[in-house]
C-alpha cells in the first residue's frame, strides 16, 4: 500500500479520493538513502508495474532493479522504510480546520523514506521461491535398488489443520506424523515485559513455507522445516540472513505446514525419513520455538527450531501403544493413560493494553527502545 485516501497524513494533509489519476505505467520507485527536504537526493531502485486507486487506498506491485544496494532490501526487510507517493498536477484548498485538501492529483512515482506521510503504509518483498533440486540420472544399479525400495511419501492429510479441541503440544506419533501448536494466542512471551502474545501472519506463513514436499497422492505442497540443533539466529539479522541460519540439512527433522486456529499457531506434517539420529534425539527431548522477523510492516514466522527454553512454552507429548507420554521439565518421559493431556503450566493473564504489548514485541525484535 502506497497511500491512504480521505484520511489525514501525519502532518494533516488529506488526499481527496475523487481527484486521483496516474501517469502511464511503469512508474519509478525511488529510495532516499539520507534524509533531505521532501524526497531530495533519491535514486531509482525499482519500477511500479501495476497501480490501483480504490477502496480508499493506493496499492501497487512491481519489482526491484538488479543493481541496487543491498541496503534497500535490508531496510525493507527490517521495516524501517516505507513508501511515500510522488504527486504532480496538483490542486488543493484549505478547509475550515486549516487542513490542506488535495482535490486534484496524479501519481508520478513513489519514494522509500524513513518517515512516510502515512504511518501504516508498507512495501513487502515476495519471498524467494524454493530452488528446485536437480538430481543426477541414476545408474542402472541405483535404479534396480530404487525399484526394490519405493520412496517414502507422507499422506496429504497429515499436512491439514489438526483436529484438536484445545491448545495442543507438539506431538510425534509412532507412524512419524507431527502435529500440534508452537504457540498459543493466550500465551505470554516469557522473555519480554508485560504480556506479549504471538503475532498472526498476514501472508498465511508464506515466509515459512519456502520448501516443497511431495505427498503419497502425487501432490506438491509448500512447507516449512522444523530444525534441531542451531540456536536462534541473531536478533539483528534481517529475515533472509536469519532464514539462511536455519538452512542446515543435517539439522532438519520435519516438514510441516503452518496455520492458525482459535487456539494458536499450529503445524502439521511428518518426520523426515533421512533425519539424523542426533537431530531426532534433540527434537524429541527439547521444546520448539518460533523465530519471527519484521518483513515489510509485519512480523512473520521464518523458522522453528528446538531450544532449551521457548519464548511461548507449549508442553510436548508423545503417543505410543495407546498411551500418552509427556515430557515434564528435565525429568524424562512419563507415561500417562488416556487420550488427553493435563497441563500443569500456570495460565498467565493477558495484559489489558494489547497494543502496547505488541509494540514491545516489535521493538524487541528490532533492538529498539519503547
Amino acid at each position: 500500500m502506497l497511500a491512504r485516501l480521505g484520511v489525514p497524513t501525519g502532518d494533516g494533509r488529506i488526499i481527496d479520493p475523487a481527484g486521483g489519476a496516474s501517469r502511464d505505467l511503469p512508474l519509478p520507485l525511488m529510495w532516499q538513502e539520507l534524509s533531505d527536504d521532501g524526497h531530495g537526493g533519491s535514486r531509482v531502485v525499482g519500477r511500479i508495474e501495476t497501480l490501483r486507486i480504490a477502496d480508499g487506498m493506493v496499492t501497487a506491485t512491481g519489482s526491484l532493479l538488479a543493481d541496487i544496494p543491498y541496503s534497500v532490501i535490508e531496510q525493507l526487510e527490517a521495516g524501517v522504510v516505507g513508501p511515500s507517493v510522488d504527486l504532480d498536477d496538483i490542486e488543493y484548498v484549505m478547509d475550515d480546520e486549516e487542513r490542506l485538501i488535495i482535490t486534484r492529483w496524479r501519481i508520478a512515482g513513489a519514494t522509500l523514506v524513513s518517515i512516510p506521510a502515512f504511518a501504516d503504509v508498507s512495501l513487502t518483498l515476495d519471498p524467494l521461491p524454493a530452488e528446485p533440486i536437480t538430481e543426477p540420472e541414476p545408474a542402472p544399479m541405483d535404479a534396480m535398488w530404487a525399484s526394490a525400495a519405493p520412496e517414502q511419501l507422507p499422506p496429504a492429510d497429515w499436512f491439514k489443520r489438526p483436529d484438536v479441541d484445545r491448545l495442543t503440544p507438539l506431538t510425534v506419533t509412532d507412524t512419524g506424523r507431527v502435529f500440534g501448536h508452537i504457540a498459543g494466542w493466550d500465551t505470554c512471551h516469557v522473555g519480554l515485559p508485560g504480556c506479549v502474545t504471538p503475532p498472526s501472519s498476514p501472508t498465511g506463513y508464506t515466509y515459512f513455507h519456502v520448501a516443497e514436499q511431495r505427498t503419497a497422492d502425487g501432490a506438491t505442497l509448500p512447507v516449512g522445516t522444523l530444525v534441531a540443533g542451531p540456536r536462534h539466529a541473531d536478533a539483528q539479522l534481517a529475515f533472509r540472513a536469519a532464514q539462511e541460519h536455519y538452512d542446515d540439512p543435517a539439522a532438519a527433522v520435519a516438514r510441516v505446514v503452518a496455520g492458525e486456529d482459535e487456539y494458536g499457531i499450529w503445524v502439521a506434517g511428518w518426520l523426515l525419513p533421512g533425519a539424523t539420529a542426533e537431530a531426532l534425539d534433540v527434537f524429541r527431548t527439547s521444546p520448539v520455538s518460533g523465530d519471527w522477523r519484521r518483513v515489510g510492516g509485519a512480523l512473520e514466522l521464518i523458522g522453528v527450531c528446538s531450544v532449551n527454553v521457548p519464548g511461548f512454552p507449549v508442553r510436548r507429548v508423545h503417543f505410543a501403544a495407546g498411551h500418552q507420554r509427556a515430557l515434564i521439565g528435565s525429568f524424562g518421559i512419563t507415561p500417562q493413560q488416556g487420550d488427553h493431556f493435563r497441563s500443569t503450566a500456570n495460565v498467565i493473564k493477558e495484559e489489558t493494553d494489547i497494543a502496547r504489548a505488541r509494540l514491545r514485541w516489535a521493538l524487541a525484535t528490532t533492538n529498539q527502545e519503547a
